[in-house]
């Protein structure tokens, strides 16, 4: 009976003193670590191009100096894109046949971070940063990391974006000055609409892609003031897509694409301005730095040009609206050791200087309050011999765009990840089946013009709001 209580007494004390280590990592006073012997963090995200060469360079002289010092050694895989990442990241948790380990790290956009959380949990920031440490972070940026009904931040903000209106200048200008349009005419999807068909009258060509439909369709609803989700108390979301939003949409965005007036046939926006078969388009200011120096319509015809940077559109009786997006990174449950090493690369990377020098090389924004300001971010360019004109344009523009905007961001949900992507594809996908029909209908020797008045007919509208309504909330009823 005594061995008993005796045994009692030690497992107690020993729960008492994991407690008390648990606690001591937070502030730095128990290290877990050794540096003769390093163990190795693994890190999967999506960058790719001079984004993830910046990222690489930066872990690797993080594992020459602190890393060694500590007894880290980071090892980066990227995985093409945010959906091939997502897909890789939620097979490794669900123990795929064919899948990889599970990374200690991950980049993740809230949708996905909370599908992997449900099957095998993420570290919350509050286990490995003080509080202190925490308020360094701006809090829109940390907001996104909240899950709804939790009150813990389970991803860490690294880097963050938004989107502008990238502009051929040199085009824009010859084209502006004859009609007497001004960057004006570019601050609003109606004014915008006015100007892609007088270009399309004009020239035959297209004036405007949009790279992320999704976030047209989220931002249009913000802006004309109606929240496309309703969040419950239960961590569930409801569909509600204002049917008179749902017009404007309609009217602005698939109309357009079908009258030729918008175009994107390439993965991303950018692809299409580099063939001179858009001149503008809407995409993330991660990609300012993708934006073409000059546009080739052939072997023998290469124009050079330069990039003109406007604050992303909004309704003109709406209000501006932008979207904040840019993955951060999250931190599988594993152990004592792996999670701490995990956590001391991410503070070293979202130091001020650190994060500061890859957001300014990447056309990212930093995360911290304290460098999260136009005067640092121009200062490190210049310190870090960045010339790229289209980067330090958006820097500019997106600055002040956080500002003068509201800067929003979805919750995640349960089924949040399999509503975005039926939302970025299902408008997409009937522009290109209704372009096919109307194809093979003229060649057939129907008038272009009366086919393209029958697909954006009142009963044509009516028939596609109730069929995405429903698609939609057939989707989220699955996780009620």
């Amino acid at each position: 009976m005594e061995n008993c209580f005796k045994k009692s007494i030690m497992v107690l004390m020993l729960v008492v003193i994991i407690a008390l280590n648990g606690c001591q990592s937070i502030s730095g006073n128990i290290n877990p670590l050794n540096q003769d012997n390093p163990i190795t963090v693994t890190i999967w995200h999506y960058y790719n191009g001079h984004i993830k060469d910046n990222f690489d360079a930066m872990v690797s002289e993080f594992n020459e100096t602190t890393g060694m010092e500590m007894g880290i050694v980071v090892e980066t895989k990227s995985h093409g894109d945010v959906g091939q990442l997502a897909n890789a990241v939620f097979d490794a948790a669900s123990n795929d046949i064919g899948s990889e380990n599970m990374p200690n790290i991950f980049a993740a956009y809230p949708d996905n971070a909370i599908r992997v959380h449900k099957i095998i949990g993420l570290v919350d920031m509050e286990s490995y940063f003080t509080d202190e440490e925490i308020q360094e972070y701006r809090k829109e940026f940390l907001k996104e990391g909240v899950f709804l009904n939790e009150e813990k931040h389970y991803i860490i903000p690294v880097a963050k974006s938004s989107e502008n209106l990238f502009v051929n200048k040199k085009y824009w200008e010859t084209f502006s000055k004859k009609h007497g349009y001004t960057e004006a005419d570019l601050s609003t999807w109606e004014s915008i609409l006015r100007v892609a068909e007088k270009y399309y009258e004009e020239t035959g060509n297209s004036f405007l892609g949009i790279d992320a439909v999704t976030n047209y369709i989220l931002m249009s609803s913000m802006q004309l003031g109606t929240e496309i989700f309703s969040y419950n108390e239960d961590g569930t979301a409801s569909f509600n897509f204002d049917k008179d939003i749902a017009r404007k949409i309609w009217d602005n965005y698939y109309t357009p694409y079908l009258n030729g007036y918008f175009l994107k046939t390439g993965r991303f926006s950018s692809d299409d301005a580099k063939t001179g078969k858009t001149i503008a388009y809407t995409g993330s200011t991660a990609g300012a730095g993708y934006f073409p120096t000059e546009v080739t319509f052939s072997q023998d015809d290469i124009v050079e040009i330069e990039a003109l940077v406007l604050p992303y559109p909004y309704f003109r009786d709406g209000k501006p609206f932008a979207m904040q997006q840019g993955a951060g990174m999250c931190i599988s449950k594993s152990d004592f050791q792996h999670e701490y090493a995990s956590a001391e690369f991410l503070k070293w990377f979202t130091t001020a200087e650190n994060n500061l020098k890859f957001a300014v090389s990447t056309g990212y924004f930093p995360v911290k309050n304290e460098i999260l300001n136009e005067s640092k971010m121009i200062g490190a360019m210049q310190e870090a011999k960045i010339t790229n004109p289209a980067i330090k344009a958006s820097i500019l523009t997106t600055n002040k765009m956080f500002n003068e905007y509201s800067i929003y961001s979805t919750k995640p949900f349960d089924g949040s990840f399999e509503i975005r992507n039926f939302l970025e594809s299902e408008l997409n996908e009937k522009i290109t089946r209704d372009v096919e029909i109307i194809s093979k209908q003229v060649s057939a020797g129907k008038i272009y013009k009366d086919l393209i008045n029958d697909h954006i007919s009142e009963v044509e509208f009516e028939k596609w709001y109730k069929d995405i309504v429903s698609e939609a909330e057939a989707i989220l009823i699955r996780y009620k």
